[in-house]
């Protein structure tokens, strides 16, 4: 899901660039602010249809329970589970979105969006694939789980894993998510330096 609206923003960006509205815009618009708020905008969004979605197989489930398996105790799941997810889901949105952005204001093609695109989703992959082997493994944890989890690009996927699992340290989370904002910071002043660098330009 953070892949899929994060290429809707470096899409959006693109799309501005092709039809040449980017210049209107900028004129009165800072480059920082409108990148801010295309990001911001966009996630909405999404945060919007995943907290659908859930609701929708919640009821699902309640209402017309699978007959081999029952009905779930929802409640085992836990409030702090899904509050952790829900602030780790919008960490890693904001830097791959932000990652998407700067990205797309390389190109001026919506048909060269799969030249960028592959990118951001091959940085994700090495933590999800990190989290099914440990998970299939009986869930130990590993150094290189440990080191991952304070990685911008893979504490998303990680460290909720770790909290929600008990093996992350209060202060193992407050360091893994003050790395994750100082990136977000970083990517926001690149992106929006790219952005204005690129954004007039086309070809």
């Amino acid at each position: 899901t953070i892949l899929v609206f994060g290429q809707f923003v470096a899409m959006g960006i693109v799309e501005e660039k092709q039809n040449r509205v980017v210049e209107v815009v900028l004129a009165k618009v800072r480059t920082t602010s409108l990148l801010i708020g295309k990001v911001l905008g966009i996630g909405a969004l999404g945060l919007v249809q995943i907290v659908a979605i859930g609701a929708a197989v919640v009821i699902g489930i309640v209402v017309a329970p699978i007959d081999d398996l029952g009905i779930p105790d929802l409640a085992s799941i836990g409030v702090t589970a899904v509050v952790w997810l829900g602030i780790w889901f919008v960490l890693g949105y904001l830097v791959y979105s932000f990652l998407y952005a700067t990205f797309g204001a390389t190109i001026s093609r919506q048909e060269d969006m799969q030249s960028v695109a592959f990118i951001p989703a091959l940085s994700i992959m090495p933590a999800y694939f990190l989290i099914v082997i440990t998970a299939s493994s009986g869930g130990e944890l590993t150094p290189l789980v440990r080191i991952a989890s304070f990685v911008p690009l893979w504490s998303p996927i990680v460290m909720p894993y770790r909290i929600n699992t008990g093996n992350a340290e209060p202060w193992e989370v407050a360091l893994s998510i003050a790395i994750i904002v100082a990136t977000i910071a970083l990517l926001v002043v690149v992106g929006a330096r790219v952005y204005r660098g690129a954004a007039l330009r086309t070809g």
